[in-house]
């Protein structure tokens, strides 16, 4: 399990603290109310477990090895939770407790964790009960203390495997030049579905197969849109490979020896041949949202079949269409619902008709959170509401969660009331204090947020106060710090010298936080927050000072100059008195770098100056003047007129008594060119040129 993102709110009192983390994760994982000391009137606050690790979300892939001499390679299960009381752990295997200790010593769960070592895998005896099943299956861990359950993913648990192609000679297939021709690959089968390739293969070369004319099909089948005499294999083999991603390996079978030979009613004469169909996708097709879909279309004939694809009633996914192995592959990325539809290749190559195919592809989504539950941090007697909503085709299913079960299993609660999309518990007590979950789920997959509800008793507290002295310009927007903490939470108000702020510029954000817009002088001055709730109150205060803002008061000014020449731009800013200015130049909205820029000179006055400039200076300059608070910045663009780059001849044609030049222009290097001048020269005078024309026209 990994974090997105996290919040962390701290209480501080008497000799203790309360951390509370809230953290956005993967899959389906829990919320926490942590423990910590509080004073001495309050005790101790105890809080159900949270899974800080757990395992991927879909599959978790584990390798045995295959001979004697490799190494072990050990695998994890990851289950980890924090709470007070430490969580104690359990696993499910298929929905059945499962019993880890039953094993010997090649599996191991690490101290203090729920996390499974098996350190050395084996085919017939890792993760099985005593009926000697297979380890794989669905995995699950559990967290339990006095105060709830967290549930981990749910994860499947599958050998990965490459198994070797069936042991057989070499065959030998006859075919004629010019038909269309294919090979099938019987390939191993394994886990993850192998991929498979060609090899052309001799006792001391190989290399892949992928051509214009050659086709590898999803399923293995080596195509050939047309055969020719290249493809006799007199000193070759043909050689199907399938190969392991995880595994790392590859294995190579289905060998064959390809014998061409001329047709006998068109031998000498280049044969034709009209489309002919080889493969494609299913007629119907099921995409899902957000992923790559592929659809295949390979058609045999001589000449080479051209493919063309469209999409009924619109034009093809803009911007998210490829085409793949020589047009033969429409490749859409991050499929959405918008892509449905039905697509037909065409395929035609002068001979005959053009053939086509066609593909309905259907777009289905995985379900996703459209309203996420929220964590609840409450009081006795207040209410809190749960929601849940989530897209996905087909609509995703609601499954509530409460503590680890369903919660058709939880004991009946008068104050309880549940909807497919909402959970509201009224009247809250100490008791409710635990873990809620949303499971979305559809044939697609699933997503799941586990929260909690929180019931305290806790007065405010301020974490984070205002600064004691802060600083920021005039017309700036400025936030003062005061976030707080307590149950239930607190109302935030602020004050300046001692009047409440509200509306206007002054917005109170969620955090507790002040957000000043537009701030002016007169908002100098002293800053209170003071945060309240029914078991008390709390208040922090500090100053803020307002200064000048910086502005650019004279700005570098549009430049044109002939290369060669220098270029100057000037920029002066206004500032207040009591700050550091520093001004700093950028080219195209890069830093320069003096160093490495010897011709670019910064000079006491803070202008800018290019010397020797070259058409390649031109560009835009800023001028960026930065105190500690704020920042200014002012453009002008720079244009270096330089001769233009010459001419490319394209053609020259050369008769008795006149010539044809073609020529394209190369670049003007931002001055107009004014016209083209023609020289020439004769086998008589090789070393003179002479001007036929000086006015050829732009």
């Amino acid at each position: 399990m990994r974090a997105d993102n996290s919040r962390k709110e701290t209480w501080k009192g008497g000799e203790g603290f309360l951390d509370i983390v809230d953290s956005k994760l993967c899959g389906m994982y829990s919320f926490l109310i942590l423990c910590s000391i509080l004073p001495s009137s309050i005790g101790i606050v105890q809080s159900p477990p949270r899974m800080i690790k757990q395992p991927p979300t879909d599959e978790l892939l584990f390798q045995v090895k295959s001979r004697q001499d490799e190494n072990d390679k050990p695998f994890i299960i990851e289950c980890e939770a924090e709470g007070e009381p430490a969580p104690m752990y359990r696993w499910e295997k298929n929905g059945e407790p499962y019993d880890w200790q039953v094993y010997d010593e090649r599996i191991s769960q690490q101290p203090g964790r729920g996390t499974f070592l098996i350190t050395k895998p084996r085919d017939e005896e890792i993760g099985e009960i005593f009926d000697y099943r297979r380890v794989e299956g669905q995995y699950q861990c559990f967290a339990t203390n006095e105060w709830g359950t967290a549930t981990s993913n749910s994860v499947y648990v599958r050998k990965s495997e490459l198994n070797n192609f069936v042991d057989e000679p070499p065959k030998t297939k006859t075919v004629e030049e010019g038909e269309p021709f294919g090979i099938p690959c019987n390939s191993p089968t394994g886990w993850p579905k192998p991929s498979v390739y060609w090899l052309k293969m001799s006792q001391n070369w190989h290399k892949t197969l992928n051509s214009s004319r050659i086709t590898v099909d999803p399923e293995g089948t080596l195509w050939f849109s047309n055969i020719t005499k290249e493809d006799s294999s007199e000193d070759f083999l043909y050689a199907c490979s399938a190969s392991s991603y995880f595994r790392n390996e590859y294995k190579v079978g289905n060998k064959v020896h390809l014998q061409v030979i001329q047709s006998g009613s068109n031998a000498g004469l280049q044969n034709k041949r009209e489309p002919v169909f080889q493969y494609a996708n299913k007629r119907s097709e099921i995409a899902l949202r957000g992923k790559e879909m592929k659809l295949w279309c390979i058609f045999g004939g001589t000449p080479l079949p051209e493919i063309r694809w469209r999409k009924q009633g619109g034009p093809l996914p803009p911007g998210r269409t490829t085409l793949d192995n020589y047009g033969k592959t429409l490749v859409i990325k991050h499929v959405d619902f918008e892509d449905a539809g039905d697509y037909t290749c065409e395929a035609s190559n002068g001979v005959g008709i053009a053939k086509s195919y066609s593909i309905s592809i259907e777009v289905h989504a995985r379900p996703r959170f459209i309203v996420e539950p929220e964590i609840m941090i409450t009081t006795e007697g207040e209410s809190v509401d749960f929601l849940c909503q989530a897209d996905g085709y087909p609509t995703p299913s609601i499954q509530w969660i409460y503590n680890g079960a369903k919660i058709e299993k939880a004991p009946p609660h008068p104050n309880r009331f549940i909807t497919p999309d909402r959970i509201t518990i009224t009247n809250v007590s100490k008791s409710d204090t635990g873990n809620y979950g949303c499971n979305a789920s559809n044939v697609n997959g699933y997503v799941y947020k586990d929260v909690y509800v929180n019931v305290l008793d806790l007065p405010p507290e301020i974490t984070v106060p205002p600064e004691e002295t802060a600083q920021t310009v005039d017309g700036k927007a400025m936030t003062m710090k005061c976030e707080t903490f307590g149950a239930p939470k607190p109302i935030v108000k602020w004050f300046h010298n001692n009047e409440e702020l509200t509306g206007g510029r002054y917005k109170v954000q969620d955090s507790g936080d002040l957000l000043i817009q537009d701030v002016k002088f007169f908002d100098a001055g002293n800053y209170t927050c003071k945060a309240e709730n029914k078991f008390g109150k709390a208040s922090a205060s500090g100053t803020l000072t307002v200064k000048e803002h910086t502005r650019i008061s004279t700005g570098p000014k549009d430049y044109e100059v002939e290369a060669g020449d220098s270029a100057t731009f000037r920029c002066n800013a206004v500032y207040d008195s009591e700050l550091e200015l520093d001004i700093h130049w950028l080219k195209n909205g890069k830093l320069i770098d003096f160093d490495i820029e010897p011709r670019f000179i910064q000079s006491s006055d803070q202008s800018l100056t290019i010397t020797k400039t070259t058409e390649l200076d031109s560009g835009q300059y800023t001028c960026l003047a930065k105190s500690s608070l704020d920042s200014a910045q002012a453009s002008a663009s720079l244009i270096v007129q330089d001769v233009p780059n010459p001419p490319s001849l394209l053609w020259v044609n050369c008769n008795s008594e006149d010539a044809v030049v073609t020529w394209a222009p190369m670049g003007d290097n931002r001055a107009p060119i004014l016209n083209y001048k023609m020289l020439y020269n004769t086998s008589f005078t090789p070393d003179t040129w002479e001007v036929a024309t000086d006015t050829v026209p732009c």
